[in-house]
């Protein structure tokens, strides 16, 4: 059976998905999905980077350095965001697979296949935030699809408050299809399915919220 690739049916359609997935041999669309995917990410977050989404520590700079200097800054903020768009694309869709490849006894590439479904919420997410940020003028910490609003009013620990900003709706819907993937094409105990899930995303969350702390400066 050939089972023709369609992301966003893995989101609306799970149960008719999944079935497909388990018993496929063959896949359509495996490697033009994969452009795509880099393709689309690289414009969403270049999108976001022109309209200056990440760039508050950057901006703060403008009155400390001349304008040469600071366009330069400018310019390799936005290859930053570019070079992100690429990692964070090869990240979710072959680095989170190679894990649960490791774990489980499920092909490598029915785990890529599951992670296009993922990244699609991921996409989604980002997509959201563009006119939300832009519009609102509000910080990552703010996002009101976030926990980073509640850790703002329980402490003032900075790195609590970005660790708590990375955990969103988009996440959790991303963490439970991911389960329900994995167990519907894995037989082993649901306990460790939830674990090395859990695992995974809150070692992304952990980067995430550290790396938003950096100053852009540090690496200009």
């Amino acid at each position: 059976m050939t089972f023709l690739i369609q992301p966003l049916k893995g989101i609306f359609k799970p149960l008719n998905y999944s079935y497909q997935l388990r018993d496929a041999e063959g896949f359509k669309g495996y490697k033009r999905y994969i452009v795509v995917f880099f393709f689309l990410s690289i414009i969403v977050f270049l999108c976001g980077a022109v309209l200056g989404i990440g760039s508050s520590s950057l901006s703060k700079e403008l009155s400390k350095v001349s304008g040469a200097e600071f366009e330069t800054k400018k310019q390799l903020f936005l290859i930053g965001r570019i070079l992100l768009g690429v990692t964070i694309t090869a990240i979710v869709l072959f680095a989170s697979s190679l894990f649960y490849w490791s774990i489980f006894d499920i092909s490598y590439r029915k785990l890529v296949i599951i992670q296009m479904t993922i990244f699609c919420i991921y996409l989604l997410e980002k997509i959201v935030q563009i006119p939300l940020f832009v519009l609102l003028d509000i910080h990552t910490t703010s996002n009101v699809f976030s926990l980073g609003i509640i850790a703002q009013y329980l402490t003032q620990k900075e790195w609590v408050i970005h660790l708590l900003s990375q955990i969103t709706v988009f996440q959790v819907c991303m963490i439970f299809l991911t389960y329900y993937y994995i167990a519907f094409l894995t037989d082993r105990k649901k306990i460790v399915i939830g674990i090395s899930i859990a695992f995974l995303y809150v070692l992304y969350w952990a980067i995430s919220g550290g790396l938003s702390l950096l100053r852009v400066s540090i690496f200009l």
